[in-house]
């Protein structure tokens, strides 16, 4: 995990900052359209890459000793026909360059050999799953713990389940169990939280299963802060292949710290017009507000099939987004297994939402395997300069 500023005029700023939150591993550590203003926030606290746009150092030549200067990483942004930017580069000790007309595609791969990780090494982290719906009783929580368990078995990999619904979270109840140590706990009175820590706090629910359980009392949320949930997050994923995010609805800063350092969040509607006008704004808001890709944000449509009038094909034309992953009505059985403290995929395995759920888990594993194994191939190592001398494709 490394964190990254951006300093770009603002038609490429937003670009640039939408694409950053989209890289799995890098967290936003802040953007500007004033030079002098990103040094002075990065001189507060170092970013682990600074990204700087060609067009605003042109405009700041006082400012190169400055950045020559500094300790951390800088990757400069220009064309690559431009001469001059090369010079530049130079001048202010550029680590490393991006062609102004490949960046979208050379971003993710130059940030992560460049940047330094806040844990001084680059692992192959777990994979974060977020799981949000803009409106409550549409299932989310029932889905969140039997994914988990889904995914221990499919991937035969540890996994874990955090309880971000901090004020009412249900995960721990859902499953049966009454932890003594919360997420609440484990931060309380700490500024910093390490890997034993994490360890001691997660309670084992089932084989390959860990829940880290939401506060006991409402009022204890008020302790609860993002910078706690990104450092619980990074260290969950570093020894599970897989952690599943239980959240409240609403853009709290919890939550949104969970959605920008995932790399998918799980959008559950149900067929009701009112559900589906609450979770067309979250897609709004993830897409036009946070600039998530459409491949990080998946629609689940649960209770898919009762009769509400609102058929499939509706739902995707009215969201404009396609549903990636539908999940039946399940009559009594979600219900009972909730009731009795046990995982419905324990409790009734073969029942149609058990068997929806492993079918999704399968999917995610699948997809997950393939990428690390993409990720495994390391690329060719080009200098900047050598990159300015390539001619535009």
């Amino acid at each position: 995990m490394f964190t990254v500023y951006v300093a770009s005029e603002e038609g490429l700023r937003k670009r640039v900052v939408g694409a950053v939150k989209n890289i799995p591993g890098a967290i936003l550590n802040g953007s500007s359209i004033e030079l002098r203003q990103a040094l002075e926030e990065c001189a507060a606290e170092n970013p682990g890459v600074l990204l700087i746009d060609d067009t605003l150092l042109t405009q700041n030549v006082g400012l190169y000793e400055q950045i020559a200067g500094i300790s951390y990483p800088v990757i400069l942004i220009a064309s690559p026909t431009d001469a001059g930017a090369a010079r530049r580069a130079l001048s202010i000790k550029a680590k490393d360059f991006i062609s102004s007309d490949t960046w979208e595609q050379d971003l993710g791969a130059i940030l992560s050999r460049t940047a330094t990780h806040l844990e001084g090494e680059v692992h192959r982290d777990g994979r974060v799953i977020v799981v949000f719906s803009s409106k409550g009783g549409v299932g989310k929580t029932t889905l969140s713990v039997n994914l988990g368990i889904a995914l221990a078995k499919a991937s035969r990999q540890p996994v874990a389940i955090l309880d971000l619904d901090i004020q009412f979270g249900d995960v721990a109840p859902m499953v049966g169990d009454a932890p003594l140590v919360t997420l609440y706990d484990l931060i309380k009175g700490k500024k910093h939280v390490d890997q034993e820590m994490v360890k001691r706090a997660l309670k084992r629910v089932a084989n390959n299963v860990y829940i880290l359980a939401a506060p006991n009392n409402p009022e204890e949320a008020d302790d609860i802060r993002a910078d706690h949930v990104i450092q619980i997050l990074q260290l969950l994923r570093e020894i599970h292949g897989y952690v599943i995010v239980d959240t409240a609805p609403g853009y709290t800063d919890i939550n949104v710290a969970a959605f920008d350092f995932s790399d998918t969040i799980l959008t559950v509607c149900t067929p009701d017009v009112i559900t589906l006008r609450t979770v067309g704004q979250a897609l709004q808001v993830f897409y036009d507000g946070f600039h998530y890709s459409h491949d990080k944000v998946r629609i689940v449509l649960n209770r898919s099939g009762s009769k509400t009038g609102v058929e499939t094909v509706d739902i995707a034309q009215v969201l404009e987004s396609p549903v990636s992953y539908q999940l039946p009505s399940d009559g009594a059985y979600p219900v009972r297994a909730a009731n009795e403290g046990a995982p419905l995929i324990n409790q009734f395995p073969d029942s149609l939402l058990s068997r929806s759920i492993q079918h999704m888990a399968g999917d995610l594993v699948q997809e997950t395997e393939g990428r690390q194994r993409s990720a495994s191939k390391q690329p060719l190592k080009i200098s900047f300069l050598t990159r300015f001398k390539r001619k535009p494709q």
